[in-house]
């Protein structure tokens, strides 16, 4: 809150009029006015009296906290990620900058400021000015991960593993996971079979629910992991029969309900059947891709969250992100791609191309400039 409308809050409930509360002061009544109107502020050497006489402290007068609640970070960021996905990305980095400066020792917001700008990381780069983003990003993570809280330290190192892998800083990665204490003990499990035993089914299904999912969604990315290894290797019948297992996966555990990686599965194969001369079933995975895409950032931008009746007892978040954010980059990715550039040929690969760029809609230049088609 301004301190102008503080002052004045805080004056009416004391029943005091300005000039009764000038008087007190030694000031005027319009030198009160100013300072409710934020046409000028009281003089330092005041601000202890002046608490006082409203029934606080100098702190509660100025709203001063050296932290946010966890409500107050997502309530702030969310007005920012809504910058990012309005294409308004010099102004959102500009936004969340002046919020890191006015709370520099909150941990907590530093880490989620570099999730908003990592899940906005392409975006962030393509705009001119934000060259240095991503070690301004990891100078934030590295802050985080010293926290005393286990959790928001176990955030921050995740994050920040990514974000060296991206950077293709390996070794600093890789010396982030060995700060990684082993898992002796499944601990959520055991906890789960404790409160079955206790007759709590709906926080023990939960936890094993969670742990379920989690699961499957780990043996789907170990499984995209050799994916890679034998697309290296140039061996592609590997490369198939790892991401159709890694289909499997999710199709047989659900995982996809709540957001698995079953649509990239679609764009992996397609890549390794394309890589086989098989340019009409590449066609066919593909189409796919772009397909099951269109809709799940259909439900995005209708604001639903994802459901699902095996998970009952899970809520899970979207990302936040826009239907026509998401499009942009998946056009520019397969536009752009060097694998896919002899398909560009095909009329069916252009009117995929054709339909993203439709989904991409009107979106502001990055640089917020005019608005203009992508």
């Amino acid at each position: 809150m301004e301190l102008g409308k503080r002052i004045q809050q805080l004056r009416r409930e004391k029943d005091l009029t300005q000039e009764q509360m000038a008087a007190v002061l030694g000031v005027t009544g319009a030198a009160v006015s100013k300072w409710e109107t934020d046409a000028a502020i009281p003089d330092v050497a005041m601000l202890c009296s002046l608490a006082r006489l409203l029934g606080t402290t100098v702190d509660g007068l100025l709203d001063f906290r050296p932290a946010l609640e966890q409500g107050e970070i997502d309530a702030l960021l969310e007005e920012r990620r809504t910058l990012f996905a309005a294409g308004r990305i010099r102004e959102a980095v500009v936004s969340c900058e002046a919020l890191l400066r006015e709370y520099p020792d909150d941990l907590r917001l530093k880490c989620a400021a570099a999730g908003l700008y990592i899940m906005y990381m392409p975006a962030i780069m393509d705009t001119d000015g934000n060259e240095n983003q991503m070690e301004k990003t990891a100078a934030l993570l590295e802050e985080s991960r010293k926290s005393s809280d286990l959790c928001l330290a176990a955030s921050a190192r995740s994050m920040l593993t990514s974000l060296y892998v991206m950077q293709e800083k390996f070794d600093k990665a890789l010396a982030i996971l060995d700060e990684e204490p082993e898992a002796k003990l499944n601990v959520q499990t055991m906890r789960a079979n404790i409160l079955l035993r206790k007759g709590e089914l709906d926080e023990a299904e939960k936890l094993y629910q969670t742990e379920l999912w989690s699961a499957g969604r780990a043996a789907a990315l170990n499984l995209i992991g050799l994916y890679n290894a034998a697309c290296r290797r140039k061996d592609w019948e590997r490369a198939l029969e790892c991401v159709d297992m890694a289909t499997a996966v999710e199709k047989v555990l659900h995982t996809a309900d709540l957001g698995g990686v079953t649509n990239s599965l679609y764009m992996l194969r397609a890549e390794a059947l394309w890589k086989q001369g098989r340019a009409d079933e590449a066609m066919e995975d593909l189409t796919a891709y772009v397909d099951r895409s269109l809709i799940q950032w259909a439900q995005m931008d209708s604001g639903d969250e994802p459901q699902s009746a095996f998970y009952d007892k899970l809520n899970m978040r979207r990302s936040g992100m826009s239907a026509a954010y998401l499009a942009k980059y998946m056009y520019a990715a397969l536009d752009e791609s060097e694998e896919l550039a002899p398909l560009r040929q095909r009329e069916d690969f252009r009117a995929l191309l054709g339909r993203l760029k439709e989904a991409c809609g009107v979106l502001p230049d990055t640089d917020s400039g005019p608005a203009g088609v992508v």
